[in-house]
């Protein structure tokens, strides 16, 4: 509509300005060639005389205030001047050769009227068509746009993964929206299919899991109740059960990262200091086996924000986890600010050439005790954006890294 209405009345106005130009230009040029003619055929007359010529009147006279010369154009200097009268227009060229003054009055009223009609008729265009554009774009709103903004609302409120029979082709006119509509369903299908076939694998999978992993528990306990009186053994045994558990946090880990967040902000929730309070609980006793302090700061620091205890757990987990391994000798820590917490080592830190890819899966870096960086901060990046919080990583000086989260 704004198109429209705009292309309109820059044509309107370049139609007003040819109009202007003509009878500026043109018009006053051949008014001027006219006067050239008359004052050559009468150069020879040496009286005042008036030589009428159709709509026009030719005046040779000694001065512009001569009684010959009607009222209404005396007085003028010399110039081209439009002179309104008696309910009449005429155009005024003057000239002054001395002892002479040369005078060419044409009545131009027709021309005037006609001058009116045709900006009259330029307005009234500009409205019709103003008229028929907002008509036409009304018309183009709802036979094409609005359709598309239908089928848009409807994909982006739709919570059924594509399922939602608000954006079925059926509903929408066999036309290029109907193509869209189809093109979006039959996405929407596909990616449906696509989480559906996920979810049932990681439940598949968690459920034939179960039963070995209590197999191999059942077997574990054995292993420490006859090898009481074997630290070799006991030790082998403490590493069966570590593992087990690990496996049975990343299972549970995956199920949950298979479901909406809508779904995990209804889990058990907590702060980031109770968070906190429980990592260094289940990751005390690891660091003393390696020789390493792991402290916890900031306890007692007002965070108002509570997140899945689940996931920040399992996020805590991988990074202290990859704290442990990249760090020989010196302290770990778990800083817990109001909306953030950081778990900071003096380990190897990160090599500057996959800093940038520190996220990405397998990443492998030739610094530390080992190539690889896992899958760990990986899943903690996924588990970051599927809550919506932020996950960041900075160098420690001299040495070392920080892993900081901040959730909103």
């Amino acid at each position: 509509m704004a198109l429209i209405v705009s292309l309109t009345v820059l044509c309107g106005v370049c139609m007003l300005l040819l109009v202007s130009w003509f009878e500026r230009t043109l018009f006053y040029n051949h008014l001027v060639g006219d006067l050239n003619h008359d004052i050559a055929e009468h150069q020879a007359v040496q009286t005042a005389i008036s030589v009428p010529q159709g709509d026009s009147t030719f005046y040779k006279l000694p001065n512009t205030g001569h009684p010959l010369l009607p009222k209404a154009f005396q007085d003028y200097p010399e110039g081209n001047f439009e002179v309104f009268g008696d309910a009449r227009v005429y155009n005024l060229i003057v000239r002054h050769q001395a002892p002479w003054v040369y005078v060419l009055a044409q009545d131009q009223s027709e021309f005037e009227r006609y001058e009116v009609l045709a900006i009259a008729g330029i307005l009234l265009g500009m409205l019709l068509i103003s008229g028929l554009g907002y008509w036409l774009s009304r018309y183009i709103a709802n036979q094409v746009l609005l359709p598309v903004m239908t089928l848009a609302a409807a994909v982006t409120d739709d919570e059924t993964s594509g399922r939602n029979p608000a954006f079925s082709p059926d509903i929408y006119p066999n036309d290029e929206v109907g193509a869209l509509a189809r093109a979006v369903q039959s996405y929407a299908d596909r990616v449906a299919d696509l989480l559906e076939r996920e979810r049932q694998f990681t439940g598949d999978v968690s459920h034939e899991l179960r039963t070995p992993m209590m197999a191999i528990q059942a077997a574990s306990d054995l292993l420490q109740e006859m090898a009481s009186n074997d630290p070799a053994q006991q030790k082998v045994a403490a590493r069966i059960n570590r593992a087990l558990k690990d496996m049975q946090q990343q299972i549970a880990l995956y199920l949950q990262l298979a479901r909406d967040p809508e779904e995990c902000q209804r889990d058990t929730s907590c702060t980031l200091p109770d968070a906190a309070r429980a990592a260094l609980a289940l990751w005390s006793g690891r660091a003393d086996e390696k020789g390493i302090a792991l402290v916890c700061r900031g306890l007692d620091a007002q965070a108002p924000a509570r997140v899945p205890q689940f996931l920040i757990g399992a996020v805590l987990n991988n990074l202290l986890h990859n704290a442990l391994n990249h760090t020989v000798q010196g302290t770990i820590s778990i800083e817990v600010g109001n909306q953030s917490i950081a778990v900071c080592d003096t380990g190897s830190g990160i090599d500057p050439g996959v800093a940038a890819h520190i996220f990405e899966r397998g990443v492998r870096s030739p610094q530390g005790p080992g190539s690889r960086y896992g899958l760990g901060l990986s899943i903690s990046k996924r588990i970051c954006d599927h809550q919506g919080w932020q996950i960041d990583v900075q160098p420690n000086l001299p040495q070392g890294t920080t892993f900081t989260v901040t959730a909103p």
